[in-house]
């Protein structure tokens, strides 16, 4: 049987079980417990989405299905301003969480962004991060995992269906376990080849690093994509913070 949608993925993991009275289990407890677990350990280009967050106040509310920031920046006037992660317990410590002005740090506390220094105005911003993949329903019958890669759902389930019903050969229900690692390992790697294309992978330094954060510091636009490193020279000095990490770069 082709595994082409929900219901036929229900129908499939009844006949692998031999079980045709597991419905509801098998919609509600396997294939959920799937989702779950795939979606706390992949990390592909596929589930990078692009999101738009207004910055008016000290929090903002995470994204939809949002797993983990990828890159995060304000846009204002034409130029990009990196917002850079700290450790929540590390937001307190900052003298900008008393000040206002254009937020430079964020935090994830709970289901929010928290932001310092606090934002003095409206700000456009805009969020690449990993998105879980919407879970399969009645009325969301596919994904790109069941479409592209079928036997992830089947055998995570097939694997957790084994940790329910008992009764199950060991050896079966470690083979289900293997062919859902496999499965997800070759998802992990085909997305690796095809985001590099055979290109040779260009490694940044961190004192190459700490240059490019120095200069966009000062207002200039760089856009450091795949191989290739755009600079824009602003038109002014827009020092957007007193402080300028150069880490152990000479030619900062």
């Amino acid at each position: 049987m082709a595994l082409t949608s929900y219901s036929t993925l229900k129908t499939a993991v009844a006949n692998w079980l031999n079980r045709s009275d597991l419905t509801d289990e098998i919609a509600d407890d396997f294939i959920s417990l799937t989702e779950a677990d795939f979606n706390s350990k992949l990390r592909v280009r596929k589930m990078v989405t692009q999101s738009t967050i207004t910055i008016d106040s000290e929090t903002e509310s995470l994204p939809t299905g949002f797993l983990q920031v990828r890159n995060f920046y304000i846009l204002s006037g034409g130029t990009k301003y990196p917002l850079r992660y700290v450790a929540p317990s590390h937001m307190d410590q900052l003298r900008g969480t008393s000040t206002s002005g254009t937020p430079e740090v964020f935090t994830v506390l709970g289901d929010t962004f928290r932001f310092s220094p606090k934002p003095d105005s409206s700000y456009t911003s805009y969020i690449n991060y990993y998105k879980k993949f919407d879970a399969l329903s009645v009325t969301n019958t596919s994904n790109f995992i069941l479409t592209d890669h079928p036997a992830i759902y089947l055998y995570g389930s097939l694997y957790h269906a084994a940790n329910f019903l008992g009764g199950i050969e060991p050896a079966q229900a470690q083979q289900w376990q293997q062919m859902y690692t496999t499965a997800m390992e070759r998802l992990e790697r085909n997305d690796r080849e095809d985001q590099y294309s055979g290109s040779p992978l260009q490694m940044r330094s961190e004192d190459t690093i700490a240059t490019i954060d120095a200069c966009k510091n000062f207002g200039v636009q760089i856009d450091d994509i795949g191989n290739d490193v755009t600079v824009t020279s602003a038109s002014e000095l827009k020092i957007k913070s007193n402080t300028i990490d150069a880490a152990n770069s000479g030619t900062t």
